[in-house]
């Protein structure tokens, strides 16, 4: 049997406290000596709790462990232990950090940069429209976007880097096997296919209120940065950041209207020392990943949308048989056009000019 299982035998274990979980394999060099250790050895170990070698003890006898771990195999689902390699390493370091990741797709590469992206789950047109852009145009030059995949900000965002073909990974207050929102499936799978989902519950697990505000220090501890779109005084968003300033990460803020609710956090934020953001290009600049500017190819390809544009909507397939532009050309000159306010998206893929 593989190492890894019995790893995952360990660090599955309740209430086992990962320092404890560190003792015990100094001790006894492998999660599968642990296991295999005779009752008398563990009763031994001076650092483990009486709650501790009980429920160790207890777990020995739980045989159900292996049938999860192969039934996880079976549907691709991946254990990343706090002991494995391929943990990530920006989180080895956070205030209590996760025992245990379970992954659909992938996680964040490391040698990327990993931005996330979070806000009001009820949030504006204007909320939803700078999610979307951020997450386009920062996927679109190789930065990694992390978020919780809830209504809202976190969607669009999630959205925007997958429209770029940009690698999205998206921190589950739930079961990674368990899609939340329901309404998510679709992004759920694409989120699977073209970056990962992410959660340190176990599978099946459903959604629970003290689980969401738990997941934060997750998505702000994969990312070396927090942008936070809208968020009102009180908020998840704010925890997250909370979580980012705690871990040491940047913390980013889109300002919003004076006397707008879902602006009152983000405003407090920037008052209390956050980096002020008005466009993309002030993240990729302050990560030195700003390119030479594109406005000649930028303007001749806003000119050819705006002249195929109608009063009626029209579908954004339509757009491209006519324009001749590629998919990711009309989605950045689309979102361009919408930030400018000369069209507006009006359902899902349609767009139409400004009346």
């Amino acid at each position: 049997m593989r190492e890894d299982k019995y790893e995952y035998w360990l660090c599955q274990t309740k209430y086992l406290r990962l320092q404890s979980m560190r003792r015990l394999r100094e001790t006894f060099v492998h999660a599968k000596a642990v296991y295999e250790a005779p009752i008398r050895l563990l009763e031994r170990c001076s650092f483990l709790t009486e709650k501790e070698k009980k429920i160790l003890l207890e777990g020995k006898k739980d045989g159900g462990w292996e049938k999860r771990w192969e039934e996880m195999g079976e549907r691709g689902i991946r254990v990343f232990t706090y002991f494995h390699d391929g943990y990530p390493k920006r989180l080895r370091h956070i205030y209590q950090p996760p025992k245990c990741l379970y992954v659909k797709g992938n996680l964040p590469e490391e040698t990327k940069i990993s931005l996330a992206i979070v806000g009001a789950r009820d949030c504006s047109v204007y909320g939803r429209d700078m999610a979307r852009m951020f997450g386009f145009r920062l996927a679109e030059q190789g930065i990694q976007v992390i978020s919780g995949m809830a209504k809202g900000v976190d969607g669009w965002s999630h959205q925007g880097a997958l429209e770029a073909g940009g690698g999205t990974f998206a921190v589950l207050g739930t079961g990674v096997d368990v899609c939340y929102p329901s309404s998510h499936q679709a992004l759920y799978r694409s989120i699977a296919r073209h970056g990962g989902v992410i959660s340190e519950l176990p599978v099946s697990t459903k959604a629970m209120p003290p689980y969401f505000p738990q997941r934060n220090r997750i998505i702000s501890g994969l990312s070396q940065g927090v942008l936070i779109v809208e968020a009102r005084e009180r908020s998840g968003s704010l925890i997250t950041a909370d979580a980012a300033l705690e871990q040491g990460r940047d913390v980013f803020v889109i300002p919003g209207r004076i006397g707008d609710e879902l602006s009152e956090g983000c405003n407090r934020l920037i008052r209390q020392g956050a980096v002020l953001v008005l466009s993309p290009q002030d993240i990729l600049q302050y990560y030195k990943l700003d390119s030479a500017a594109e406005q000649p190819r930028e303007a001749k390809s806003d000119d050819l949308l705006l002249a195929c544009m109608q009063i009626n909507p029209m579908h954004i397939d339509s757009i491209i048989a006519e324009t001749k532009l590629s998919p990711t050309e009309a989605m950045k000159g689309l979102i361009r056009l919408c930030r400018n306010r000369k069209i507006e998206e009006v359902g899902r893929g349609y767009y139409q000019k400004k009346l």
